[in-house]
């Protein structure tokens, strides 16, 4: 069914999170090129032209072989672009369905003008299915408009999910953290590194912090950090080398302030890794709090000071939890998993 679903969202070079969706769905389920189409390539000028002729095309010559649109929609730009497109489509009678990324789509929606919201309202409502990362969106959308509720909860599929867990008993001292993302409040590393800097450990540990963004801020305050000789900060890696060395680690941590569907997450328990996060977006349907990691308040520092001495002190609940967590990982976001949700979701919109 797949076969005659075409993915409009950025170009699939592009950096960001919609684009490694895409490029998994691409992979994954061994689908042509000619089933995902750009409306956006990475830049906001060069990309208005590639928009006026990805709508042409819709309005003038639309494909006969695709039966579904799905439009994968972000906040901002991203958003305006796509209604344009949907309503190429409603024009031509195509029919679509919306999947909703963004980590801060609720600010967007809440903050939107009259105007904007009554587009978002319209957005949805013509679309046949909207597909979610997790329940908690639901709850967004229909602030809009509690009739709105045509939804159905499709996760990224974990597309590195590992066939068995990492063997984190055999892992000799120090015990190693990583933490990956976009250096800034929002992913909370600035909490990170002080509540690591605070954390009692009865065993040698090392926090290893990989990402881009304010890479001068953050050296800066691992300076001033009194552990700052067991923290390592570096520079982006690519995504495949990023895999590989992943199970050579210990558990990950990512304390943010705001996450719609953290694939960094689901990486790391895919892997074998337990995780340690914070209660924000969809989070607690990724991370079991207390099974497969630890979740708190997002800027708790005692309480994240707190679950890292744990899980670092307590070599028995990181196994245990790491085990969990693949297992949940398996079940939960596995590509097999994901692309029964979305066969489910065609077939019977076909019907």
């Amino acid at each position: 069914m797949l076969e005659k679903v075409c993915h409009v969202g950025p170009g699939l070079a592009v950096q960001g999170g919609i684009s490694s969706v895409l490029v998994s769905y691409k992979k994954l389920y061994d689908l042509p090129d000619e089933n995902f189409i750009e409306s956006y390539n990475g830049s906001f000028v060069r990309s208005i032209p590639v928009l006026i002729k990805l709508c042409v095309k819709i309005l003038f010559a639309p494909s006969k072989k695709f039966e579904f649109y799905q439009i994968h929609t972000s906040s901002y730009g991203s958003f305006f672009r796509k209604y344009l497109v949907s309503r190429c489509l409603r024009f031509r009678g195509k029919k679509y369905t919306v999947h909703i990324h963004g980590s801060v789509f609720d600010k967007f929606s809440e903050n939107a003008s009259a105007l904007v919201q009554w587009m978002l309202r319209d957005y949805f409502h013509h679309a046949e299915k909207i597909l979610i990362l997790s329940s908690e969106m639901k709850d967004i959308v229909q602030k809009l408009d509690p009739s709105i509720d045509n939804f159905m909860i499709v996760p990224n599929p974990g597309a590195d999910i590992s066939d068995k867990p990492a063997n984190l008993e055999t892992h000799e001292p120090p015990v190693k953290i990583i933490f990956s993302g976009r250096f800034g409040k929002r992913k909370g590393v600035y909490d990170l590194i002080d509540a690591f800097s605070q954390a009692n450990f009865l065993v040698q540990t090392k926090l290893f912090l990989f990402g881009d963004g304010e890479v001068n801020q953050v050296r800066a305050v691992v300076k001033e950090s009194p552990k700052r000789n067991n923290i390592e900060v570096s520079s982006w890696v690519v995504h495949s080398e990023y895999v590989k060395m992943l199970p050579k680690f210990d558990l990950l941590v990512l304390p943010s302030y705001a996450e719609r569907f953290s694939m960094s997450l689901v990486e790391a328990l895919g892997m074998g890794l337990p995780v340690i996060s914070t209660f924000v977006g969809g989070t607690a349907e990724v991370v079991e709090d207390g099974k497969c990691g630890i979740l708190c308040k997002p800027g708790d520092i005692p309480a994240l000071t707190q679950a890292l001495e744990k899980l670092v002190n307590e070599k028995e609940s990181r196994l245990q939890m790491g085990l969990y967590g693949w297992k949940h990982a398996q079940e939960a976001f596995s590509p097999k998993v994901v692309l029964g949700k979305l066969e489910k979701c065609y077939k019977e919109l076909s019907e």
